[in-house]
């Protein structure tokens, strides 16, 4: 019935709605979509727009904007532009780009539009009103490194103030149940702080209202804790003179209800709001932006809240634009047509959201997962056609063994896929980072050219292993384990200073003794002369080619400290050319791939905002913290400078999680691990990544409930279900408007893979299917016979 219904959408617009031009005799011909005419008759008042994938939303925002202009509905000669706020900075490039481009092709002046991520539109509120806040305009917005730092000392600073009712949460007595407590802890208040400056709660009100209903904390001890360190986290940013992202809307928010004249002025400057990517808003921003257009403002919302993959570690919800959309004085207007998916693929996307809301035996799921709405192919005479399908186009798999033979056998299909179509692109997208590092180690044995987009991984953490050696030597030069150190992090990298390797496991840990034996640190690594480095050495130790091994350790080694004069930042930075640029011109080719060299870089700048967040701290404590880093206990969001303006290359494989593929699209994906642990197809399975730690019970999920219904008596859940039943739904459903995501990111040829089978810390478990498998198996049997 499905395909019966999609084919006949498929007859209605292929034959029924042709391409329209819009021209005159002065300005080139664009060529519409039918469903793209019907937006840009849009004049004035509110607006929504829903965007199926892949149908050239930002062509559409492009033109209306450019009319917008063309049209004089802006007084440019005013300083008037048409706002355009968009999410990452890559896409403020694109928009600034193609308005310019559309706006000189319709022989007008490139000017009359400003775009803008919601930081900048934030700064600039602030800007305007003269630095209200500190009496300048110096605001200082942290990124998430330097927020969850402080975050982190408010959580100690509390802890150790209430170490009793910080414990009471603790079923077992044990170091490792405290270690895992404090990991969660901090999980928990940075969703719970970020509840709180959504829904506007400040530190104070929390405590007052806390203390008018539960006195002795036994109503709300989770809330008791949470508001405590909310408190002192913020006391922290006030002592420190910043703001973390919340803030800065929140902010901005108030200046425009504080001073009417503020927003007045800001209304006539920009008299259109045209939002991107709506469908990621959370409440401040509906808020900031509904105070800038005002009453009887104009704004449009453009987004697919098919799309939405961010309300499980956001404040963001599907439900905000989806409540936008439905409201009675908003107009309408869907844009339905895509060109990026054969139809096989496009159908594919259609059945699942069909199935969800007719069938899912979860009742909120087929309510509230996705909002009915077919993707349909583009008319005839289009620009984008949709692509031809490559072989059968869709393949579904299941597997025995994920680890045995799930993973090798997808890697080497996209390596397959590649060799046979070299002029394509392919992606694997992995449910989860873990998965995705066992997959790399796969590409890695068949040398295959990709590209990893991964954060966090094994690489990143020798990466920062090898600048935490260093920085430990150079910390603490007489230190002979510092020594030792180092010369393995270089081994575990592959520095040509330590080639070639030690084959034999003797061999090697004879070197260690000889580095461990050094006496004399400095006459090694700084020998006046031949005979100072060997009366350095143990006795009789070394043999002639551990010599020539050593003097080569020595001589990378004296490089090294020729830059501890420098700051921290350039200290890192030039240690990261040492490491992995000098290495190049040694060598005939490249010894370490160019993403080495940036994840380096990145943490370098890690380590400056680290030094500006504690001034007082030297290379051993800031050494410390990126030794953390490298063990692992300390978790960094790497790589987003290689991921914002991405774009694959022929010839290529990238890996990447399901969340880091939105906004790219491959000739070939293969999706792995869809399996009932990671999309459970009711309340009653296993969730993959969810914590517990509260018996049944999830901390985060508690504690925001608790938090609303204390604050304003509803709890924002799910009627007769509880908080974490409620974020299970929610879990569920994310993960399903994740696998639509990932589906529609092919153009011709998608695999989906599962297996029977999986190795969970080291136990062997069986697994079961993703119901909605089922569903994809059955539409596939139906598409291929016909209907």
């Amino acid at each position: 019935m499905i395909a019966a219904v999609s084919r006949y959408l498929f007859f209605i617009a292929c034959f029924s709605l042709p391409m329209m031009p819009i021209a005159d005799t002065d300005h080139p011909v664009v060529h519409l979509r039918p469903a793209q005419v019907d937006i840009l008759s849009y004049e004035q008042g509110l607006m929504a727009v829903s965007a199926v994938p892949g149908s050239g939303k930002t062509f559409t925002l492009t033109q209306l904007a450019s009319q917008l202009i063309a049209q004089g509905r802006i007084k440019t000669e005013e300083q008037q532009e048409i706002l355009i706020v968009t999410y990452l900075n890559s896409s403020v490039d694109t928009f600034k780009a193609r308005i310019r481009k559309r706006l000189l092709e319709m022989g007008l002046p490139p000017v009359g539009f400003d775009v803008r991520t919601l930081h900048s539109l934030g700064l600039e509120v602030m800007r305007q009103i003269g630095g209200v806040l500190d009496g300048n305009d110096n605001i200082t917005v942290m990124d998430e490194v330097q927020s969850a730092y402080y975050l982190s000392q408010a959580i100690e600073v509390w802890i150790n103030a209430n170490s009793i009712q910080w414990q009471q949460f603790i079923q077992e007595d044990s170091p490792q149940a405290k270690a895992r407590w404090r990991e969660v802890t901090e999980q928990t208040a940075r969703s719970f702080i970020r509840t709180a400056k959504n829904e506007r709660f400040r530190p104070q009100e929390v405590a007052a209202r806390l203390a008018e209903v539960d006195d002795d904390g036994r109503q709300y001890p989770l809330i008791w804790m949470l508001s405590g360190i909310y408190t002192q986290y913020q006391t922290i940013l006030t002592r420190q003179g910043v703001y973390d992202f919340d803030d800065l809307i929140w902010l901005a928010t108030e200046q425009l209800h504080r001073y009417p004249d503020l927003a007045a002025a800001l209304r006539h400057r920009w008299p259109y709001v045209l939002e991107d990517e709506a469908q990621d808003s959370v409440p401040l921003q509906e808020v900031l932006l509904t105070a800038l257009t005002g009453e009887n403002g104009n704004w449009v919302r453009v987004g697919d809240p098919n799309q939405a993959i961010t309300s499980t570690f956001t404040a963001a919800h599907p439900r905000f634009l989806m409540n936008f959309i439905d409201r009675p004085d908003v107009v309408f207007r869907p844009l339905p047509n895509s060109g990026r998916s054969a139809p096989i693929i496009f159908e594919a996307a259609n059945a699942i959201v069909h199935w969800v809301c007719d069938h899912h035996p979860v009742p909120e799921v087929r309510r509230y997962t996705f909002r009915r709405q077919n993707i349909l192919p583009t008319p005839p005479g289009d620009a984008q056609p949709n692509p031809p399908q490559v072989g059968e186009g869709l393949a579904i798999r299941a597997y025995k063994h994920r680890e045995d033979e799930e993973l090798p056998a997808v890697a080497d299909l996209a390596v397959r896929y590649l060799q046979k179509h070299p002029e394509q692109n392919a992606a694997i997208l992995v449910p989860t980072h873990n998965l995705g590092h066992q997959l790399a180690d796969h590409l890695d044995r068949l040398d295959a050219p990709y590209d990893n987009l991964l954060r966090g991984g094994v690489r990143t953490r020798e990466i920062a292993a090898a600048l935490h050696a260093m920085l430990a030597l150079l910390a603490n030069p007489l230190d002979n384990r510092a020594l030792v150190n180092a010369h393995a992090a270089l081994v575990e990298i592959g520095h040509p200073a330590v080639l070639p390797p030690l084959a034999a496991e003797a061999d090697a840990r004879r070197f260690e003794a000889i580095l461990r034996g050094v006496f004399r640190p400095e006459a090694f690594i700084y020998p006046r002369v031949a005979e100072e480095m060997l009366s350095a050495l143990p006795a009789s130790a070394a043999r002639p080619e551990d010599l020539t091994r050593l003097e080569q350790l020595a001589v990378f080694l004296q490089r090294v400290f020729s830059l501890r004069p420098l700051p921290i930042d350039d200290l890192v930075l030039a240690l990261s050319d040492e490491l992995f640029t000098r290495a190049w011109l040694a060598t005939a080719e490249p010894v370490f791939p160019e993403a080495d060299l940036a994840l380096a870089y990145e943490l370098a700048n890690v380590l400056r905002r680290w030094r500006d967040a504690q001034p007082e701290w030297r290379l051993p404590e800031l050494a410390a913290q990126l030794e953390d880093v490298a063990k692992g206990r300390k978790a960094l969001s790497l790589g987003g400078s290689r991921e914002e303006g991405y774009e694959p290359e022929p010839g290529r494989i990238t890996l990447c999680t399901q969340h880091a593929s939105k906004g790219l699209e491959w000739d070939a994906v293969f999706l792995v691990g869809v399996d009932a642990v990671w999309i459970p197809g009711n309340l009653d399975g296993y969730f993959l990544g969810v914590v517990d730690f509260l018996g049944e019970e999830d901390p985060t999920a508690e504690a925001n409930a608790q938090l609303l219904h204390l604050m304003q008596g509803d709890a924002g859940i799910y009627a007769e279900r509880t908080a974490t039943e409620s974020a299970h739904i929610d879990i569920i459903s994310e993960r399903l408007r994740l696998l639509y995501v990932g589906i529609t990111r092919a153009r011709r040829f998608l695999h989906i893979s599962r297996s029977r089978a999986t190795r969970r810390r080291g136990i062997e478990q069986p697994t079961e299917p993703a119901t909605v498998m089922g569903v994809l198996y059955r539409f596939l049997q139906q598409y291929k016979k016909g209907g």
